[in-house]
């Protein structure tokens, strides 16, 4: 069988990794930053509820015949700018961080939900030949492994990019496809966790054919629905 997939127990690192997805990485501003943004909003705000209560306060003494006679008025007003400064500075710094969390949550609560959930799909590949193909910036490669004859599992050669990037030659990788894989995918957010391969090497002479066709990161890790005989075709006459 070309392709089998259990579903297992996770394993505590891919927990760790998967909640930790949108926190590491995640621009929250400093403590300090935090603090600072909440006494300016504060004191600005008390600013201004200190002028409009005392216009407010004018204005009615003014119709009650009391104009210049404040008394208990200005303590209220004294007291009570203060502490609308203060609820409204509260009230922004909770809803932006509430934005903040909901903005994470979209972009990673999928892979949250996988970390509470605990288990992981594990996915048994035996490929029946593989193709590689050099991506077109870098000329990192990237291998097309055939599952079958509608479906081929995409894997971008991790040291070969690696290798690109320092600016070495990226065909120079020792990490090539071989006969038979094991990944692990979180089923919720479809993260591929890890990715082992097993048995004899598949080697494939890299190739440019593809050209625009080349399948982005988007694909790495996935199953790509496109029949071998066109592949094939492509690889053997380049791009018409």
């Amino acid at each position: 069988m070309p392709l089998r997939i259990e579903r297992v127990a996770m394993q505590a690192r891919e927990r760790e990794r998967l909640h930790a997805a949108g926190s590491a990485g995640a621009a929250t501003p400093s403590r300090l930053a935090g603090v600072l943004d909440w006494l300016g909003t504060a004191s600005l705000a008390s600013l201004l509820f200190l002028f409009a209560l005392a216009a407010g306060a004018a204005a009615w003494l003014h119709v009650a015949g009391r104009s210049g006679q404040a008394g208990p008025e200005l303590v209220w007003i004294a007291v009570a700018a203060p502490l609308l400064g203060i609820a409204l500075a509260s009230a922004r710094v909770g809803h932006a961080a509430r934005q903040r969390h909901a903005r994470r949550a979209r972009a990673f609560g999928a892979s949250w939900r996988d970390a509470e959930a605990g288990v992981v799909d594990e996915e048994h590949y035996d490929f029946l030949e593989a193709a590689s193909v050099r991506e077109g910036e870098t000329g990192a490669l990237i291998h097309l492994l055939r599952v079958d004859e509608r479906r081929c599992l995409v894997v971008f050669d991790e040291e070969s990019f690696r290798l690109a990037e320092r600016g070495a030659d990226p065909l120079a990788t020792r990490s090539g496809p071989r006969r038979r894989a094991v990944l692990r995918r979180a089923p919720q957010s479809r993260r591929v966790l890890s990715l082992r391969f097993e048995g004899e090497a598949l080697a494939s002479e890299p190739s440019d054919a593809l050209g625009w066709a080349t399948p982005g990161w988007e694909w790495d890790g996935r199953l790509w629905d496109l029949e071998w005989p066109q592949i094939e075709q492509r690889l053997a006459r380049g791009v018409e």
